[in-house]
């Protein structure tokens, strides 16, 4: 949500604030979002992390666009024109993002909106709520953002569709069949299916037979996201919802089968193309090395197509960008000295609570990807920022003058500007929207509830967040204008 949403009217005071006010916000809010997510996290382990992603940004969501549809009702210069232009963008994405899984654009996209966002919320605080200098105004700001674009791998822009954990009870030589949510309309689409038992390095525990054969023409076997050389598939079936729980699975017995040890800590996968809608799980079969091990839980996930790691020559140009787009950000720093310098003081801040909580996500459970972590944690990040930057401005101007209401919805917009009716909308839309999230996930709500409330359809209702942030600003009122121009 645009940070100059609340309170948009209102007159600000001219006394500018320290750092240590937009410092003591940003530490308020690490604060909130690691106690959130570990809140979640040992509830719900990782699938706890996208419910509070889905319950937290709805009401997100849904209070940005109240408080832009205002500049489109009060007919603003260029408002209306933008709102169809946004609005077919958007269109846009969702259409390719449908028939080609672009997971890791859509991330760096929100990403961008939230650097942009916290490097607004700072400038806006320091200035107590007055207008200020643009965002790009701030020396390194747009080759940071570039910065930003080169450091993640293409490999990371993944995402699981579905996550399951295996323990020792459920292993069967036979085959184990991994069972899930069914995933709609999954006839004729790609996916990759991978399995990791997180903190193993150096047990021998558990294998799964690959073999020789080009059984899935469609696919092949990977090993940390690199074809294996010694054989082409994993043995394993699709399980389609209309499906018999007893469909037989190879047992990986034959000729021209080799074992693929699955602890170790390395990812062992597959890709391959489902032939049916509704694809629910996943025959593979699993055998134990040692009976008498200690139990040793393994972890299923069903991701979106893999985009294999660069080649050796791309990764060195990639270094190379970034090792130069780094020394450009140093460089346009060095000369600045007093706001600008105390803005990065506030950034590097934020970027240490990212990588102490990333680090410790990533350790805890070893069994996903680190991107989509860092992703998840700056999405909640965002959501209270936006709180905490909305307090801070509805305490700032509590009493200031405002500009008259002009139309019902300028009184509405104007309402939510107490402090009181803000709190109250705010908890009662997470509060609806955290009751939607646990029927879908946790007490096998209709299925058609998928569309609001699973994470990967909300993605969708991201980035028609992220797009309708990028809203013309209205030039000076005529009065103001005409006062400049006797000036001059």
């Amino acid at each position: 949500m645009s940070s100059a949403s609340i309170a948009e009217n209102f007159v600000a005071p001219t006394t500018p604030a320290s750092i240590i006010v937009p410092l003591r916000n940003v530490l308020l809010t690490l604060t909130l979002t690691i106690s959130s997510l570990a809140l979640a996290g040992s509830l719900w382990r990782e699938q706890g992390y996208e419910m509070l992603i889905v319950t937290m940004g709805w009401p997100h969501v849904i209070l940005g666009f109240v408080f832009y549809f205002g500049k489109v009702m009060r007919g603003e210069a260029k408002a209306r024109g933008a709102f169809v232009l946004l609005a077919l963008f958007t269109l846009a994405i969702w259409i390719v993002h449908y028939n080609y899984a672009i997971t890791g654009l859509i991330y760096l996209y929100f990403l961008y909106h939230a650097f942009r966002d916290e490097i607004t919320v700072y400038l806006q605080t320091r200035a107590r709520h007055r207008p200020g200098p643009g965002v790009y105004a701030v020396a390194g700001v747009g080759p940071a953002i570039l910065l930003i674009l080169l450091i993640p791998q293409q490999q990371n822009f993944r995402h699981d569709l579905r996550r399951i954990e295996v323990n020792d009870a459920q292993v069967q030589p036979a085959g184990t069949l991994i069972s899930f949510k069914p995933v709609p309309n999954s006839r004729g689409r790609d996916f990759y299916f991978y399995l990791q038992a997180p903190h193993t390095a150096g047990l021998r525990a558990f294998t799964t037979p690959a073999t020789t054969a080009d059984v899935h023409s469609t696919g092949e076997v990977l090993v940390n996201d690199r074809a294996w050389p010694q054989a082409a598939d994993l043995v394993f079936r699709p399980h389609y919802a209309n499906e018999s729980a007893a469909v037989p699975v190879p047992s990986g017995s034959d000729n021209g089968t080799v074992p693929v040890l699955l602890t170790g800590g390395h990812r062992v996968g597959q890709t391959f193309r489902a032939e049916q809608n509704n694809l629910d799980g996943i025959w593979l079969p699993i055998n134990r090395l040692d009976a008498g091990a200690n139990p040793t839980n393994i972890y299923f996930h069903l991701a979106s197509p893999p985009l294999l790691p660069y080649s050796t020559a791309i990764a060195d140009i990639r270094l190379i960008l970034i090792a130069l787009v780094g020394a450009l950000v140093i460089w346009k720093l060095l000369p600045k000295r007093g706001q600008s310098n105390q803005l990065w003081i506030y950034l590097l801040v934020i970027a240490g609570g990212f990588a102490f909580t990333q680090i410790t996500l990533k350790s805890s459970n070893n069994a996903g990807y680190s991107f989509p972590l860092i992703f998840q944690f700056v999405v909640v990040f965002h959501y209270w920022s936006w709180y905490v930057f909305s307090y801070d401005k509805l305490r700032t101007l509590k009493g200031a003058p405002t500009r008259p209401s002009i139309s019902r919805y300028d009184a509405m917009l104007a309402s939510l500007r107490s402090a009181w009716n803000f709190t109250t909308v705010m908890v009662l839309l997470n509060l609806v929207s955290g009751m939607g999230v646990v029927w879908y996930y946790k007490l096998n709500g209709p299925p058609a509830l998928r569309f609001p409330f699973d994470y990967n359809y909300f993605l969708y209702f991201l980035v028609f967040h992220v797009t309708f942030s990028f809203n013309p600003k209205p030039g000076p009122p005529a009065a103001l204008s005409e006062s400049r121009a006797v000036r001059t």
